[in-house]
């Protein structure tokens, strides 16, 4: 944004000019505050990562403005995400817009607003994805009247694919997955010079790295660039916080090692390391070790030179919707094989197109996982089911069959993505991927499968067949630790597991229960809580370690 919109924006209104262009709209803390349900653990902390500060009033005018109106006559929450808040604002002339305003939690100020308009721009301008177009925004929150970064957009067009996806035939769905492969062709093929996020060269301090792109200036006459990467997994669980390299990067192998650095980094200067959302940790179960954490971390960087793929075009950086959901695709409400707009691309990255390329989340059911072209058969004592076992094969068979057309259409249409796809079958792609999350989890996965190659001598380059010599090796003492714990981790997965299957749908997924489940959850948690203890709590010690560690708890 130039100095002049700058000014601009940071003028407050007039409190009769305010009342002008807001008036009848009703504010209420519960359009900034999270209503999605309850948190079982550290519920006001993260509450208030959740709650969105923004004058009502002045982001009424704002839109009035934008709007050619001269008020705002109405304002709606829609659906609530994870990480901002989206209203639905009426103007007296008819017009509808969405404000989109981000959370604390959806990263880093000032650059997770900026990164998004700039992406919003580009794949809608450059790239001809149906994507709202913004009216106005502004990604300075101490500079502006509303008080909170926001983005004005245009109403999508359209209604959520998730109101007609169930009852869609297979025909029906095919169109639509042949949009959406249409669609991720052409995020493969855009050419980037750098990994990293798309900015407005504007928005970018004259301290801040950033490399050019060669795309034409945007709608507002400011040049594309590439600079620090605002993607979800570089701010969440704390990430955001930290300091580390944030790029840009010109080459995959630099992209990948500031991967390790970053988790390196977070994992030493966290005062507290994050709770695992997939394994239960205590005594004699699996414990995390800062040091054993670190110990992982160095074995994917030593590891990078074997594993990173050197063919050029898995490798090529490419912008990538990383959400693809059926809440975040809209389709004609009367034709709804025809997709009218993608929406909420904050956190975009540009990556390697190995680590973004993957069949679109709508798909993620069972489903065979070898990337299977052959066509999915009922099983064999069909007949034998019962009506409501059939049912469910029928659906399974439905969803199968959807998966397979999809990977028919990729493999003909979209080559590029189709060795993405079979790269991440591979051995050398786990070992990227599972490095990404090590602060959370995974470390005694990881280095028992990196035990296990070094033991086996088995093929873990980025091809299969070509074995490599490993950069490492294990003492006895190490090996002993390593099987130690993976054999806790394993059992302390399968008590989470077991906890999340007993309690059904009072189990909080991400900490979260619906809001009139929460005092069932709580106790039921409890209840599982002394069950845990009496079983892996052998002394009061341990009782009181247990006490502390249980991840349900404050």
């Amino acid at each position: 944004m130039g100095d002049q919109h700058i000014r601009r924006l940071c003028q407050k209104a007039p409190t009769d000019l305010l009342l002008r262009h807001a008036a009848g709209i009703q504010d209420s803390d519960s359009l900034r505050s999270f209503a999605r349900g309850r948190f079982v653990c550290n519920e006001k902390h993260e509450l208030a990562q959740r709650y969105a500060k923004f004058d009502l009033h002045e982001l009424a005018r704002i839109a009035a403005n934008v709007s050619d109106a001269n008020r705002c006559v109405g304002v709606r929450k829609c659906a609530e995400g994870l990480h901002s808040k989206a209203l639905l604002m009426t103007m007296d002339n008819g017009k509808e817009v969405v404000a989109k305003l981000p959370n604390p939690n959806a990263g880093r100020q000032h650059f997770t607003t900026a990164s998004e308009v700039a992406t919003m721009d580009f794949v809608r301008n450059f790239m001809s994805i149906p994507v709202p177009k913004v009216l106005d925004w502004s990604s300075k929150a101490d500079c502006n009247p509303v008080g909170g970064e926001y983005i004005i957009m245009e109403k999508a067009k359209g209604v959520s694919l998730d109101t007609v996806w169930p009852r869609m035939k297979l025909a029906d769905r095919l169109a639509i997955l042949r949009t959406l492969v249409e669609l991720q062709n052409i995020w493969a093929s855009a050419p980037f010079p750098a990994y990293g996020s798309l900015y407005y060269d504007s928005d970018l301090s004259s301290g801040t790295q950033s490399v050019p792109c060669e795309s034409p200036a945007s709608s507002s006459g400011a040049a594309f660039v590439i600079g620090p990467i605002e993607g979800r997994d570089w701010n969440d669980d704390g990430r955001n916080m930290i300091d580390f390299d944030r790029g840009p990067w010109t080459s995959a192998l630099d992209y990948l090692k500031a991967v390790g650095k970053r988790e390196r980094g977070c994992i030493r200067q966290m005062p507290v390391l994050p709770k695992s959302p997939i394994t239960l940790c205590g005594p004699n179960l699996y414990q995390p070790k800062i040091a054993t954490k670190l110990k992982a971390v160095d074995c994917y960087s030593k590891l990078l030179h074997v594993v990173s793929p050197s063919e050029p075009v898995l490798n090529r950086p490419c912008i990538w919707h990383s959400d693809l959901h059926v809440e975040n695709i809209l389709v004609d409400p009367e034709n709804p094989t025809c997709v009218t707009s993608i929406i909420d691309w904050q956190s975009s990255e540009v990556a390697p197109l190995f680590i973004h390329a993957r069949q679109p989340y709508l798909m993620d059911y069972d489903c065979d996982d070898t990337l299977s072209l052959e066509r999915p058969r009922k099983p064999d004592n069909y007949s034998e089911l019962s009506p409501e076992e059939k049912q469910r094969a029928d659906q399974l068979l439905f969803d199968q069959a959807l998966c397979v057309l999809y990977r028919i259409m990729v493999s003909k249409t979209v080559p590029d993505i189709w060795k993405c796809l079979h790269f991440r079958q591979t051995t050398a792609f786990d070992l990227i991927l599972t490095a990404r999350n090590l602060l959370t989890d995974g470390e005694a996965v990881y280095l028992a499968h990196v035990l296990e190659l070094v033991e086996n001598g088995a093929p873990i380059s980025a091809v299969e067949d070509q074995s490599m010599t490993l950069p490492f090796s294990f003492s006895a003492e190490e090996k002993k630790q390593i099987m130690s714990d993976i054999e806790a981790a394993t059992l302390g997965m399968r008590a989470m597991s077991g906890i999340k299957d007993a309690l059904g749908d009072l189990f909080p997924e991400r900490g979260i229960v619906e809001s009139e489940r929460y005092d069932n959850a709580k106790d039921a948690l409890q209840q599982m809580k002394e069950q845990v203890i009496e079983q892996f709590a052998h002394s009061e010690e341990e009782r009181a370690a247990w006490m502390r560690s249980w991840p349900f708890d404050d």
